[in-house]
């Protein structure tokens, strides 16, 4: 009989999981890259439904594979804060890592304890560019590879309406995570149980579901290049990608390596080669798979997250382990998932103090300005490794309207977009190079200037005898120009 969680795990689990919504809702902002305009789509969804003038360039587009995580925001932002809600979505997809995960491992004949590792994982590095549609959807990738795995070994109506149903549902949460999926996973229904046709039906519903749903009035446009180049280096990141940004965070590479070997603890012998295959397909997807493509990304690195499933797939669970060994076995799986959430709780309170120079500058400022961002220091040494400075400026439009400059509406493939027509004012990777600002040709454009940096750039940046702004004030690391009036 497959081993079941015992009331004292669903306990744990439980507990972590209010533990971590605590802390999100503990502290006015999170280093997550990618929050920040995150917030704007939701701000800018309610003011398309209020009918906001101010929206009048924008437009919502349901026709995305990116959609899951923004209408469950919705709901919660019609009675609560834009940035409350986020981090209940943010929060709600984290315990469903952990609960899925330990379903598959259930499935799998593996300890539920594993199941821990859920919420770990779910602070990697996804969830530090705070890439909120791909965290939604990693609750539905453990998902698929618990019903593919059913469906693999006896294909039945059931088991394949299940396996159908998810992967449309994935579809619509995040179509690079489907993607992503139907190459880790889709070769291991070329062989099993029934025939060929019954394994691989349910791999017709996100096909059918894109076609009826986003190829009519879809379109897609090139967000940027590509990049593509062999690092075998890179496989020394994924220690620290597991929990955190990567290796440049060296605590998170020792808890990532601490996770591994809890993992590795938990496993038997290899099943087959065929089930081997999904980690292997992983691993090489993590090394050769494009680090941007068509503009989109980080990707590659994204593929870690099937690390995990897949190697509970590949390899049986432990069946001669002593109690002693299994009680050890899992103080350390719970020891690493409350370790991780612990460092990232302690980090909180210095991040937000280097936020806090941000927001001093801020509330001095009318609303309703045209903000152009130039963050040089992306980083901070609350968080080791991680841009989570490059959006804050985001913050001010949030709270006092007036443009962002660099903002996700520009992309066509987002739920909140800009209509046909309007001029994109920051593009082509601007955000991540402000050295390429021109203020000669970009002024006209803005009303005031927020810069992020270590040192004084003012004369580099609006030198010379008639400057186009002047510096208006300056917290910390941040810098603010008012635009020279003539």
């Amino acid at each position: 009989m497959p081993p079941r969680a015992s009331p004292a795990l669903r306990a744990v689990e439980a507990v972590l999981a209010l533990s971590l919504l605590v802390v999100f809702l503990s502290f006015r902002d999170l280093p997550l890259v990618d929050l920040p305009q995150h917030a704007l789509q939701l701000a800018s969804w309610l003011r398309l439904d209020a009918h906001d003038p101010s929206a009048c360039e924008l437009e919502l587009n349901f026709r995305t594979p990116y959609l899951l995580a923004y209408p469950v925001a919705r709901a919660l932002a019609a009675f609560l804060p834009v940035l409350v809600a986020l981090k209940l979505t943010f929060g709600a997809s984290l315990a469903l890592q952990a609960l899925t995960l330990r379903k598959l491992c259930e499935r799998l004949g593996h300890d539920p304890w594993l199941g821990l590792l859920g919420f770990p994982l779910g602070l990697g590095y996804s969830f530090c560019f705070g890439f909120v549609a791909f965290c939604a959807a990693l609750p539905l990738v453990y998902l698929a590879f618990l019903h593919a795995v059913t469906h693999h070994a006896a294909p039945s109506l059931k088991s394949g309406l299940a396996l159908a149903l998810v992967l449309a549902l994935l579809l619509v949460a995040h179509g690079v995570a489907l993607g992503f999926l139907l190459v880790v996973l889709g070769p291991l229904l070329l062989r099993g149980g029934g025939k060929w046709w019954q394994r691989l039906l349910p791999f017709l519903s996100a096909p059918l579901l894109a076609a009826l749903w986003l190829l009519p009035g879809g379109k897609s446009t090139r967000l940027g290049g590509d990049y593509w180049a062999f690092e075998p280096e890179r496989l020394l990141e994924i220690p620290g990608q597991l929990v955190g940004i990567g290796a440049a965070d060296r605590v998170a590479t020792v808890l990532g390596c601490l996770l591994l070997l809890a993992l590795g603890l938990s496993l038997g012998a290899r099943r087959s080669w065929l089930l081997l295959f999904p980690l292997a397909a992983s691993f090489l997807g993590y090394a050769l798979f494009p680090s941007m493509f068509r503009g989109a990304g980080p990707l590659g690195p994204r593929f870690s997250s099937y690390f995990v499933p897949a190697a509970l797939l590949a390899f049986a669970p432990r069946s001669d382990e002593a109690p002693s060994r299994q009680a050890a076995r899992r103080a350390l799986i719970a020891c690493v998932s409350v370790a991780v959430m612990l460092v990232f709780a302690w980090r909180l309170p210095a991040f937000n103090r280097e936020t806090g120079d941000f927001h001093a500058l801020t509330k001095r400022l009318p609303a309703g300005l045209a903000v152009r961002p130039l963050v040089f220091d992306r980083g901070g040494w609350a968080f080791p490794g991680t841009p989570a400075h490059l959006h804050v400026p985001a913050y001010y439009s949030l709270e006092k309207g007036g443009s962002a400059g660099y903002s996700f509406t520009m992309y066509s493939i987002s739920v909140v977009r800009l209509r046909p027509g309007v001029p994109i004012k920051m593009g082509g990777g601007a955000e991540w190079a402000p050295e390429r600002f021109d203020p000669e040709h970009e002024a006209a454009d803005y009303d005031y200037f927020i810069v992020k940096s270590a040192v004084d750039r003012t004369s580099s940046l609006f030198g010379g005898d008639r400057p186009v702004a002047v510096l208006d004030q300056h917290v910390g690391d941040w810098w603010g120009y008012r635009k020279r009036v003539n």
